[in-house]
């Protein structure tokens, strides 16, 4: 069953719109489940719909949003299929509607309170800054793009960086597949020296995640762009980087193993997530053949994120 509502639905693709698909379930959803919905739309987001008693949810509202109107039907049957994977169902089926410009953010927003990762401190406009003046303030709307926190593979990515920042300083980052920069942002407010890449392949991110950097007030340092991997020269011209945050998915992690190589720095550190734990072997490996090794791990179950660094290359012998 397809449910139309919202706004009038406007005739072909709109750019300053997208399209909303809203169900229901009574369970939460698994992260295997999650991340496939992720990429097979622009945007996921859960919301905890219903509570009981002790304020715990028992019924979850999932709303995906894409660029162009969903083909429907097939797009029911595939979402149908994915859940019966998992042994889920919807609940009264799917609601499609369309959101105008500026509807976009709210629609997705999600209440949250703020989070505190190491020394970062992630909230949102209307939540208090840290009392503790050491903790690094991020500005980041639970919303469009991926990357507000919540999600363990960012956090732990946060995580590792808190860890690593204690040994060195890292003044050339990049933030591949950046979703909202929070990464290339943190990175950025931790040292005012930093100068930071946030790259996505989604437009729309890359516009989500320009904004975030003014919010923090590091436009200046954080440059965005639109590129599949690695392909702009201009990350080429920015490199060779000391930190390269990739937390996208095992499949272009490993593929992408020998670009991240050839942009890292002699001695730099990449911090890898998006994957499960089961992958990680995979992804060590394509990344060990680089000459990479590992010197961390970040594990939140049932994700992890590997902390890897580039060996410096052997000094010349000495001339007599």
């Amino acid at each position: 069953m397809i449910a139309h509502g919202g706004p009038a639905w406007p005739e072909g693709n709109d750019p300053d719109g997208l399209w909303q698909v809203t169900f229901f379930s009574d369970e939460a959803l698994p992260p295997a489940l999650l991340e496939a919905l992720e990429e097979r739309s622009l945007s996921a987001s859960i919301f905890g719909a219903d509570v009981d008693d002790e304020d715990d949810p028992v019924r979850w509202r999932v709303d995906l949003l894409f660029k162009q109107r969903p083909e429907t039907p097939a797009l029911e049957a595939e979402l149908e299929a994915l859940l019966a994977a998992h042994g889920l169902t919807f609940e009264g089926g799917l609601e499609v509607g369309w959101l105008p410009h500026q509807d976009w953010l709210e629609a997705v927003r999600m209440v949250r309170q703020p989070l505190r990762v190491g020394r970062f401190w992630v909230h949102g406009e209307t939540d208090p800054l840290p009392e503790r003046p050491k903790l690094v303030p991020l500005l980041i709307e639970a919303g469009l793009a991926f990357g507000s926190g919540e999600h363990q593979t960012t956090a732990a990515c946060l995580e590792a960086f808190d860890a690593l920042l204690r040994r060195r300083r890292y003044p050339r980052v990049l933030d591949m597949g950046c979703g909202s920069a929070i990464l290339a942002i943190a990175a950025a407010r931790s040292d005012a020296q930093c100068r930071a890449v946030a790259v996505d392949n989604d437009p729309l991110a890359v516009r989500v995640a320009r904004d975030n950097a003014r919010r923090n007030h590091v436009a200046s340092r954080v440059r965005t762009l639109v590129s599949d991997g690695y392909a702009d020269p201009a990350i080429r011209r920015a490199g060779p980087f000391d930190l390269i945050f990739a937390n996208i998915l095992a499949d272009p992690l490993i593929a992408m193993a020998g670009d991240l190589k050839r942009h890292l720095a002699p001695g730099g550190v990449a911090v890898l997530s998006g994957l499960l734990d089961r992958q990680a072997a995979l992804v060590l490996a394509a990344h060990r053949a680089q000459g990479l090794r590992e010197i961390a791990r970040v594990e939140r179950q049932p994700w992890v994120a590997l902390v890897l660094r580039s060996l410096r290359p052997a000094p010349a012998a000495s001339r007599r």
